[in-house]
């Protein structure tokens, strides 16, 4: 399998997709800094520049879809473009790439990591960008909505949870619903690993969700096990593990068959998707694109692995990676209001392209800027949690 990874991907792909966090050895006198290392290490050592690419052509399909479409359909944003609206209904699929995305990385990121490093590893990706970019949020909302919607301390401390909704608040951006998907499959990914049983039984862990991920959208549609087991996008994050996991040498042919099967539930999905739009929009879209696309997102995921071949993972390629997450927290609420303040007096199409360049200029900075100050404020506080999971790995190595 490493050979036909080399031979259609290249040595680097290859090399990187099969690279493996030393195990830590334990020795007399000395303390081992494994999770200051996972957390603080240059990301360039093993990235895969054409996923960094792929992610900003996901968040820019989302941010399509929002001002093209989902904003002058439901009138959360007065200006429109109505030469985007076509194609731009269908760029929330940006999501179902982002979330393949995901499946992928996170099976590389918990591979010989505690539970504890990989949930510290989660929680600096995402808190210190999603704190920021929350906060400017609900600062524009009050400087250019003219109190409506109404940003109340109340609302800004339940959003500052990542979870709002869970008390009784709505989100300040509609797009942070996704945040929340994610965070629930890092959180059945922390407990596995936990309990390790992760790399031990993943086969067995994917084929049970993928079952029931079936079940539950053919028979049940329960929202309550959609949220808690992410039922409704099991198919996305499975088949990005189950690519990591074959191009990191898996040969079992369940691996290949439960790949299947997830393409084929997550093809079902695009029939929800029609049912969505014709609730939320009241519209339609068509079902031969919709499963067009989704064989597209697969074709394209693959197409940035290979490209990881030929594109180096240098700073430039790091830092458009590094902003899409920023980009896509921040683009929509902001977005609409920066826009419909600015197309009175530049025209909408001038209006689109200003908006457009300040919140990726903000989004770089976010990146860039802010979260690397941040991880540097933290690294003290890292590497305490660093000496005392050593300790506690300790004790238990000794009890053994």
């Amino acid at each position: 399998m490493a050979e036909s990874v080399e031979k259609s991907f290249g040595s680097r792909t290859a090399t990187l997709l099969a690279r493996r966090p030393a195990k830590i050895v334990k020795r007399s006198g000395s303390k081992p800094n494994a999770l200051r290392q996972a957390l603080f290490t240059s990301p360039r050592q093993n990235r895969l520049a054409g996923l960094d690419l792929l992610r900003l052509f996901a968040a820019l399909a989302v941010v399509l879809f929002h001002f093209g479409y989902a904003g002058p359909t439901r009138g959360t944003m007065h200006s429109s473009f109505p030469l985007l609206a076509g194609p731009a209904q269908y760029g929330f699929l940006g999501v179902d790439l982002f979330f393949l995305i995901s499946g992928f990385v996170i099976a590389a990121s918990a591979h010989g990591r505690t539970w504890r490093e990989f949930a510290l590893s989660r929680i600096l990706r995402l808190y210190p960008a999603y704190a920021v970019c929350m906060t400017v949020t609900a600062v524009m909302v009050v400087l250019l909505a003219n109190g409506t919607p109404t940003v109340t301390t109340k609302l800004w401390l339940a959003n500052l949870t990542m979870i709002a909704p869970a008390l009784g608040q709505p989100f300040m951006d509609g797009a942070y619903w996704s945040i929340v998907i994610e965070i629930i499959f890092y959180g059945w990914v922390a407990i596995l690993v936990a309990a390790g049983i992760f790399e031990r039984r993943l086969m067995t862990i994917l084929t049970v969700w993928l079952v029931l991920a079936f079940i539950n959208e053919c028979f049940f549609q329960s929202r309550a096990i959609r949220l808690v087991l992410c039922t409704e996008y099991a198919a996305l994050f499975a088949s990005g593990i189950l690519f990591q996991r074959l191009m990191s040498g898996e040969r079992r042919n369940i691996a290949w068959l439960l790949l299947g099967f997830a393409f084929g539930l997550g093809a079902m999905h695009a029939f929800e998707n029609a049912r969505i739009f014709a609730r939320i929009y009241a519209d339609t879209i068509s079902f031969p694109v919709l499963t067009l696309l989704h064989v597209g997102i697969y074709a394209l995921f693959l197409a940035g692995l290979a490209a990881s071949r030929w594109i180096p993972a240098s700073s430039i390629i790091l830092s458009i990676g590094a902003l899409t997450y920023p980009l896509y927290l921040v683009h929509q609420q902001v977005g609409y209001l920066v826009i419909d303040t600015l197309a009175p007096s530049t025209g909408v199409a001038v209006a689109l392209g200003l908006t457009l360049t300040l919140l990726i200029g903000f989004s770089h900075a976010v990146a860039n800027c802010f979260e690397p100050a941040a991880r540097h404020v933290l690294r003290p506080l890292m590497d305490r949690l660093a000496a005392a999971d050593w300790a506690i790995r300790s004790q238990f190595g000794q009890a053994r």
